[in-house]
């Protein structure tokens, strides 16, 4: 019986070790879609705009009464004839459309908010309705009738998504999202999800996307409303838009100009709909093998080559999935939404940090190959990179003129030149631990970033976690070159061996990594910010929290340093996301 004990007994306190060191919360994010929750609200607006009216009926209350009906009706017809409902919900966001185009009520009033209501879940059923339509994506224009009115929608020659560029989109006002904080605009236009699926014919075009595909923020807006005759009489004309949120943020409708309304948040909860961070990051750090598979700097929404790219990195035991408050936060801020696209870099948590230093420059070189072959874009010029943890330090190896002090920790007596190893073994060393800071990286900002190593990381936890974890043999050969004794003659080698030798070791203080970076200058001109956690106890620079103490995560010339009362998680406080925001706009000049 003790002999079955003991290794349950080890796993456990495996798995409690790994809980210190995980960076976020063990949070799962889960979302539901309420069909018909757009009838429901838009019914709901035309009975405010009826009361509103008040008595006698005036023409608001007309109209008011009407459009109620009109949703009503649709909302009957969805169980038999959903062609015909979904024509009815176009016909009352176009009735919408007109009354506030016509200008009759008060800008910013209860009725005016009504109206724009009705139009945005009119709106949105419709497009929940057509999205099951077989008629959807076979012309340019279709024409509807409802209630003996007749009209033709079409997609403006502008508007910034085209026909049939989205597979399906999900209309934002019926998503109810669990383990998520919801960032969204309010304004003219319904909010979408749209989602652009990987296939194989697509693998090239979204390679850097993720493996459900793109996920972006869409608003469709009802752009004009005109009538026309033609042979078969009068027809009312419909144009509409898919606009990007993040840069078209305004809209005018008759003499009225509204914001395009944004749900910036439900995009990345459908992504992860029923993922638990703490699961998907400890299968990060334990299996590599598999997580190394899905590698790589992803986007969120298309390539632009005119906005500073933002790159985040997430730590040990950790996924990008931890940045899921702070993206939507910064696509829903106006002034920084349009200057800047934000990206992720994924990446095997397990692997030692010299290894997933040189993992990260070769996806930076292979996304800019593809997207800025020239180097003429900001990703190419002018990126900023955040990073928590472990993935601080990581943004840290991207900022520094290493020199030769990654590779003193390993031989302090010889260059590499002088070494007598064949020219492939120089060049595997040379990659690895001799490399310069990338000169597109202008800013770094440090999330809790270990810099000098962690103290926890020598209390056993390392070589505990390093006993269950899987490395990819493929990553692990490019640091074999570091078993050579002739090489390396200054570490103890043993722990290099492939399985034992993992990021928590890296993590130690003295390790050659945090050895290193603490030796090695800045690029001249990089300019770079810290965050730490303080848990309470107000002691800095004797604070931590809780993983790294204050002394490991201070960096001298700092350009700012903010200490928050929090644990290990600063990245999630509101004053830390404040704080980035403050950064990103004094970085594009926004005063």
């Amino acid at each position: 019986m003790q002999t079955a004990i003991r290794p349950l007994a080890r796993c456990l306190s495996v798995l409690a070790a790994a809980g210190a060191l995980l960076s976020a919360s063990c949070s799962s994010v889960k979302v539901s879609v309420k069909d018909g929750h757009a009838t429901h609200e838009a019914i709901k607006s035309a009975e405010i705009l009826r009361e509103l009216a008040g008595a006698p009926p005036a023409a608001l209350a007309v109209f008011a009464d009407g459009t109620k009906k009109l949703i009503q009706n649709a909302k009957q017809r969805e169980l038999f004839t959903p062609r015909d409902a979904a024509a009815c919900y176009m016909k009352a966001a176009i009735d919408s459309h007109r009354q506030i185009a016509s200008g009759q009520e008060r800008r910013g009033s209860e009725a005016e908010n009504a109206l724009v209501d009705i139009h945005n879940h009119s709106l949105a059923r419709f497009v929940e309705l057509w999205m099951k339509d077989p008629r959807r994506g076979t012309a340019t224009v279709h024409r509807f009738e409802c209630d003996g009115e007749v009209f033709e929608i079409t997609l403006a020659p502008d508007s910034t998504y085209k026909t049939g560029y989205f597979d399906r989109v999900v209309s934002s006002l019926s998503i109810q999202e669990k383990g998520i904080e919801p960032a969204v605009r309010d304004g003219w236009g319904a909010p979408l999800v749209g989602i652009r699926e990987q296939r194989p014919e697509r693998a090239e075009e979204l390679k850097h996307f993720p493996r459900k595909g793109m996920h972006t923020p869409v608003t469709l807006t009802m752009d004009s409303v005109r009538e026309v005759k033609d042979a078969e009489g009068s027809v009312t004309r419909a144009t509409l838009s898919l606009r990007n949120p993040m840069l078209e943020q305004s809209i005018t409708v008759g003499s009225r100009t509204f914001p395009v309304s944004g749900d910036f948040s439900a995009p990345i909860a459908v992504v992860l709909n029923k993922q638990s961070e703490a699961l998907t990051g400890l299968a990060g750090f334990f299996d590599a093998n598999q997580r190394a598979e899905n590698a790589g700097i992803y986007l969120m929404e298309p390539y632009d080559p005119d906005r500073i790219p933002v790159m985040l990195i997430h730590g040990l035991i950790s996924v990008p999935m931890i940045w899921r408050d702070i993206v939507p936060q910064m696509m829903a801020d106006p002034e920084i939404s349009k200057r800047y696209q934000l990206m992720v870099f994924g990446y095997p948590s397990g692997l030692p940090i010299i290894e997933s230093a040189d993992l990260l420059r070769d996806h930076l070189a292979a996304i800019r190959a593809k997207y800025d072959p020239d180097g003429n874009d900001p990703l190419s010029r002018n990126m900023v990179v955040a990073g928590h943890s472990m993935g601080g330090i990581l943004t840290h190896t991207l900022v520094v003129d290493m020199g030769d002090h990654l590779w003193r920790q390993f031989n302090k007596e010889s260059s590499l030149d002088e070494l007598p190893i064949d020219a492939d073994k120089k060049e595997k060393l040379r990659k690895l631990l001799l490399y310069q800071a990338d000169p597109a990286v202008q800013r770094a900002f440090y999330f809790s970033a270990p810099h000098r190593g962690a103290v926890l990381a020598e209390k056993g936890i390392a070589g505990a976690l390093s006993k269950l974890a899987k490395l990819p043999s493929s990553m692990m050969q490019e640091s074999s070159v570091l078993l050579d004794p002739v090489v390396c003659p200054d570490v103890p080698l043993a722990q290099l061996r492939k399985g034992v030798y993992t990021s928590a070791q890296s993590l130690i203080p003295g390790a050659p990594m945090v050895a290193a970076l603490d030796l090695a200058p800045y690029r001249r001109g990089v300019i770079y910010h810290s965050v730490m956690g303080d848990r309470g106890k107000g002691d800095t620079p004797n604070s931590s929290d809780g993983v790294v103490e204050y002394w490991s995560a201070y960096q001298a010339g700092a350009a700012s340093e903010l200490i928050v009362p929090t644990d290990h998680g600063s990245y999630k406080h509101p004053r830390a996301i404040a704080e980035l925001k403050r950064v990103l706009r004094e970085h594009a000049g926004i005063r």
